[in-house]
């Protein structure tokens, strides 16, 4: 739980760092921020009791392109209670809902509800007003007791995002006050921000042509900007499911091919999800895939992923293995000048030589 009172300004605003998953999630689920806090209640009487209802927090997108922010509030006693979630940068358009009203007791239907219910609709056309020339928000709505979650669309400039969060509670006198020491009480909420995955309307998926030469298995490489390190995969519907809802892996294509299959002799090539840094392992050494098995708990197998060449006979290309000792996770590559210019140049990369063998695309 997070308690934070001194980021009531946009230039105080708390820093949530990059907005990323932690790297032992699946891999078709990239980036989340969840956050439980609490902000000051503010008594809508006159004089107000504080003027410090505003928490603001900023983070780096990365290379999302857009996210969904969900928030919700718990009733405070017999009190209206409103929260709302609003950017101030880096967001350029808005679906969904920004506020949202709870009401619990006596208040159920009373003046006080109807008033937070104006104070939303006012207060919401004031923002409109002044961000209309930065933010569509045509698509902005606010909810009432949306349990459990009150839930918009960002869609992002790439650019730093800040958003304000405001939350208080409000029953037209001062009696909770006096009955709580003089304290006022806190409204609860739950803010949480996540990667807006779905149908991505520009996505272009690759154009299948037949294989020249009929390969049992065609490799296509991702490149995963949150971790540094490279994806592959044989199979067409995870290739096209990674490119139409995971923004931060980029594909870069067939970059070989594989002949080799259990039936001619090839050497079954396995897969590992390494939790603890979010990488993929390959290897096609059987001793090797039964020790990290055996020992490397953090190693999810994934199975095999294809076949390759246990050697160059069969007329295949080498496939060159380096470590990056940076973040833990390995770099293959047939390319003979990339190998030679890793090896004189990127000392955090330790060459281990020929993993297996492979055949062009």
């Amino acid at each position: 739980m997070v308690e934070i009172f001194k980021n009531d300004t946009e230039a105080t605003a708390t820093d949530l760092g990059t907005l990323a998953f932690a790297s032992n999630l699946p891999t078709d689920v990239i980036a989340k921020t969840n956050i439980w806090t609490f902000d000051h209640v503010f008594s809508l009487i006159d004089p107000p009791i504080s003027d410090d209802i505003y928490d603001y927090y900023s983070f780096d997108p990365f290379q999302l392109a857009s996210v969904t922010v969900s928030f919700h509030a718990r009733s405070t006693g017999d009190y209206a209670n409103y929260v709302t979630v609003v950017p101030v940068q880096g967001v350029s358009k808005i679906e969904g809902y920004a506020s949202g009203v709870w009401t619990g007791g006596e208040h159920v239907n009373s003046p006080y509800e109807a008033f937070a219910e104006t104070l939303i609709t006012d207060s919401l056309t004031a923002w409109k007003n002044s961000v209309a020339s930065e933010i569509d928000t045509s698509g902005v709505t606010w909810q009432r007791d949306g349990f459990p979650d009150t839930e918009a669309i960002w869609h992002l400039t790439g650019e730093e995002v800040v958003l304000a969060v405001t939350g208080f509670e409000f029953d037209g006198t001062t009696d909770q006050i006096s009955a709580n020491g003089g304290n006022p009480e806190r409204v609860d909420y739950r803010l949480a921000i996540d990667p807006h995955v779905g149908d991505i309307p520009d996505v272009t998926l690759p154009v299948d042509t037949p294989d020249a030469d009929n390969s049992p298995y065609e490799v296509y490489r991702f490149f995963n900007t949150l971790t540094g390190s490279h994806f592959f995969t044989t199979s067409q519907t995870e290739r096209d499911s990674i490119i139409t809802n995971t923004p931060t892996m980029t594909y870069e294509g067939n970059v070989f091919d594989s002949n080799a299959t259990a039936a001619n002799g090839g050497s079954a090539v396995y897969r590992f999800y390494n939790t603890a840094t979010g990488t993929h392992f390959y290897t096609a050494n059987a001793e090797e895939a039964a020790n990290i098995s055996a020992n490397l708990p953090h190693f999810n197998d994934e199975g095999i992923v294809y076949y390759a060449h246990s050697s160059g006979d069969s007329g295949g290309t080498a496939l060159y293995r380096f470590y990056n000792t940076s973040n833990d996770s390995h770099f293959f590559t047939t390319s003979m000048t990339e190998r030679d210019n890793i090896i004189s140049t990127l000392g955090h990369y330790n060459y281990e030589g020929v993993a297996y063998y492979v055949d062009l695309a």
